[in-house]
């Protein structure tokens, strides 16, 4: 992956400014835009308590059960844990971005984390996963990093509907999207509860950094969101490998 070193370098690695644990309900194609290019698909996000987005899936999904905090009654009426392999890799030709995708969660902040390494993104791990067939993968990389120059995600803002992003699984079978929206967020604006929701169509949302640098935060003022609706598959859609 070849990048321009930007001109000021100023995002230390670490984690990306998305307070998941304050943020208020949202309905579908809320957030109010710096810029929108495209149409995101509408997902209606209904109110629930717990209140954070890793609160909200870590019954369905943990290291060391995917049944806990699930009242047993019987055990057909117990959710089948999803075991759709995650992404391992993204491939954005538009960009010429060919990268790995690690593991990601959230910070003692409740901010998502980002990979230390700004080459390589993350797929946060309470997020949908390719072919799984409904909700949203959520990658997220960094804009640029500090002695790290341009990061995986230096152009996204480049990306135009149309474009193709290829996530490849654990079991090597590959997941083709196409772009359908490209926004950027005032960071106090950022729709969290659609961008992360695991209802509605599979899309894969990419998040990185975007707009002025503030040097009193050390963050960047915005968020970039890109859109992609699944198009090409080598994997079973819909259905748990």
């Amino acid at each position: 992956m070849t990048r321009p070193r930007p001109a000021l370098l100023v995002l230390g690695a670490g984690a990306l400014a998305l307070g998941l644990g304050t943020v208020g309900i949202a309905t579908a194609g809320s957030g109010m835009h710096v810029e929108s290019v495209g149409a995101r698909p509408a997902v209606t996000v209904v109110a629930t308590s717990p209140t954070t987005i890793e609160e909200y899936d870590v019954a369905r999904e943990t290291p060391t059960s995917p049944y806990r905090s699930l009242a047993r009654v019987d055990a057909t009426q117990l959710p089948r844990p999803d075991r759709t392999p995650r992404p391992v890799g993204i491939a954005i030709p538009a960009i010429d971005v060919r990268t790995d995708v690690d593991i990601v969660g959230l910070d003692e902040r409740d901010r998502v984390q980002v990979p230390e390494d700004v080459a390589r993104t993350g797929w946060y791990r309470f997020s949908a996963k390719p072919g799984s067939g409904s909700g949203s993968i959520v990658i997220v990389g960094h804009v640029d990093g500090i002695d790290q120059g341009a990061g995986a995600f230096y152009d996204l803002r480049a990306l135009r509907p149309g474009d193709t992003v290829t996530l490849t699984r654990a079991d090597d079978r590959t997941v083709t999207y196409e772009v359908v929206a490209r926004e950027i967020f005032a960071k106090s604006k950022v729709p969290l509860r659609e961008l992360f929701s695991r209802s509605g169509p599979e899309r894969l949302t990419l998040i990185t950094c975007g707009g002025a640098f503030d040097p009193a935060s050390l963050e960047y003022t915005d968020n970039i969101v890109v859109t992609a609706l699944p198009v090409d598959s080598d994997a079973e859609i819909g259905k748990t490998q």
